[in-house]
């Protein structure tokens, strides 16, 4: 008996061992095929916690080793513990799908000497962090920053702080230092002054004369430079535009000559892109805020190419705002006003089918003309060599007008007797077979600023004598925007600057980082309809956050209260007893 016992026992150890081991086992495999096929559930909105496919398809496409130093000190404070583990998390899910093509060392630069100046080198600064220790505030030096480094380039992430950001910036960092080379974008200049060094400009626009195209496009000058070689394209002096720039982008429509229209159109029939800013009516800020009507020969090259720029402006109920002072009594406050001149464009508001635009939440576009297309726009069609594609159209809440412009944003805002409301387009891409302006026609002079292509001389310039016309393209791009100030100056927001990116990116390079960019743009206004009589849905939505919550909590401490205060019978189990 007890030799069956003992060896019951053992059976049931033995087993149990065996169980563990294939546990242990099963849990090996799953680890082991977990950092094979990395999978990861993110039921977030916008999958905030997990790469996204573009990023995947560049790591998986390395063919040669990168490397990233994540130089982050050991001792962090607690409120920058979790940047550390965000950081450790995407760097792993990275590894995953980059495979051996992906090396990942972290240190310490506090740990040597050696270290710190290596981080130095590599750009990652030390800085100053701050820290709540025995109720006291303090303040200590440490590091937070990523190198990645191929071959003899390196790109840096000096302070690791906006997790938003985080996959764009180190995407973008293995993908510019893993390039062959960085395209060029051109950006016309449109101003008529000189050549003006920097500190010359600044006294100039301290005295209000007039901006420079870099200074009047500044921050999207320094967008694009962290992606692209971009240089200002001046024409003016009848030189082909170099053609090795993927993308020229034209900021306006002043300024142009046909020789000026004879470049670029040239540079676009012989494989270069094209972004057009053009705006048909020029709101000037000088001696008041006045609308004036632009005559620019380029509206006539874009209707060639096959679309119109309307002479008119295009207002819309769903608009930003503007900042106007406002008299509370003997005090004068700034309040926000609604102004349909600054066109606002949500999701809804773009072509769901361009990867260029669909990812976009939220643009403004102030003081906009509205464009027509000239051509089909019906892909299926076979009666045109170009086809349109709108890529951005107003609300159904929107009117235009044209000839006298009334920009006072403290008015009431209704449509003009007889105009309807309807959807009118703001941006369009054409692709197809382009036919150049000057096919068939003798080059413009470089002297003649006011010739006409009926008055062209038919001598060449000598800089002309051994140039042909391209009288063709094949499969060229063009987008065409109605609005030559959306990325100038005060209205280059966060949301125009990065239209513009992803439309550059989508003609130059590819759309692989469109998605990252655009991926923690959110749009949470509250819709209202500006022409709706006593709009009540921003009211409501308002009052329920305010009240709502309170409301809950004090209905639930009642609850609790009265559940306390009910009484409670206790029943004795004596008496019971002596009773039965």
């Amino acid at each position: 008996m007890e030799n069956t016992m003992e060896a019951k026992k053992v059976k049931n150890r033995t087993q149990l061992l065996i169980y563990i081991l294939v546990i242990l086992g099963l849990l090996a495999v799953a680890n082991y095929l977990g950092v094979k096929w990395f999978k990861r559930i993110d039921m977030t909105e916008g999958k905030e916690y997990s790469i996204s496919e573009p990023t995947k398809k560049i790591l998986k496409g390395l063919d040669d080793i990168v490397n990233v130093k994540v130089y982050f000190s050991k001792n962090l404070p607690p409120n920058l513990t979790r940047v550390s583990t965000d950081v450790k998390d995407i760097l792993a899910e990275y590894k995953a799908y980059a495979g051996k093509n992906l090396r990942i060392t972290w240190e310490d630069p506090a740990e040597s000497e050696d270290a710190k100046s290596m981080a130095r080198s590599l750009g990652i600064p030390e800085v100053q962090m701050q820290t709540f220790e025995k109720d006291k505030a303090q303040v200590m030096a440490g590091y937070l920053g990523i190198a990645v480094l191929y071959e003899d380039k390196k790109e840096a992430l000096p302070v690791v702080q906006n997790l938003q950001n985080l996959e764009y910036d180190l995407t973008m960092a293995v993908m510019k230092v893993s390039r062959k080379s960085v395209p060029k974008i051109g950006i016309l200049k449109i101003d008529t002054l000189p050549p003006i060094p920097p500190q010359m400009q600044m006294q100039m626009q301290n005295q209000g004369m007039p901006e420079t195209t870099e200074q009047k496009l500044a921050q999207a000058y320094e967008a694009l430079r962290a992606n692209y070689e971009v240089s200002t394209i001046d024409i003016s002096s009848g030189a082909p535009i170099d053609s090795s720039i993927k993308t020229l982008i034209i900021p306006g429509v002043g300024n142009m000559t046909n020789r000026k229209l004879f470049e670029i159109d040239q540079f676009f029939m012989k494989g270069g892109n094209l972004i057009v800013l053009a705006d048909a009516v020029e709101v000037s800020m000088q001696m008041g805020v006045r609308a004036i009507p632009q005559e620019s020969k380029l509206f006539d090259l874009l209707e060639h190419y096959g679309v119109r720029v309307e002479k008119n402006m295009v207002l819309d109920g769903q608009c930003g705002q503007v900042t106007v002072p406002q008299k509370y009594g003997p005090f004068q406050m700034n309040v926000a006003v609604p102004y349909p001149y600054f066109i606002r464009l949500g999701q809804d508001g773009f072509e769901k089918a361009n990867p260029a635009v669909a990812p976009l939440t939220e643009v403004i576009f102030p003081w906009a003309s509205s464009l027509t297309m000239l051509v089909d726009q019906d892909s299926t069609k076979k009666s045109s060599a170009v086809k349109a594609t709108v890529l951005a159209r107003s609300s159904e809440k929107s009117w235009t007008v044209s000839g006298y412009y009334d920009l006072n944003p403290q008015q009431k805002w209704a449509p003009a007797s007889g105009a309807t409301l309807n959807q009118h387009n703001i941006a369009a891409h054409l692709k197809g077979d382009f036919s150049s302006y000057f096919a068939g026609k003798s080059i413009p002079s470089v002297n003649d600023a006011d010739d006409t292509l009926s008055q062209i001389k038919l001598q060449p310039s000598p800089q002309d004598a051994n140039r042909q016309i391209a009288p063709g393209n094949k499969g060229g791009n063009l987008v065409v925007i109605g609005d030559g100030d959306f990325v100038s100056g005060q209205n280059a927001i966060q949301g125009n600057l990065a239209m513009l990116l992803n439309l550059v990116d989508w003609m130059s390079l590819d759309n692989n980082l469109i998605a990252i960019r655009t991926r923690s743009l959110k749009d949470r206004t509250i819709e209202a309809d500006l022409l709706k009589e006593n709009s009540s849905k921003p009211n409501m939505i308002r009052i329920a956050n305010i009240l709502v919550m309170p409301l809950l909590v004090i209905i639930v401490g009642l609850v609790i209260f009265i559940r306390r205060k009910e009484p409670v019978v206790v029943v004795s189990q004596e008496k019971t007893e002596e009773k039965k």
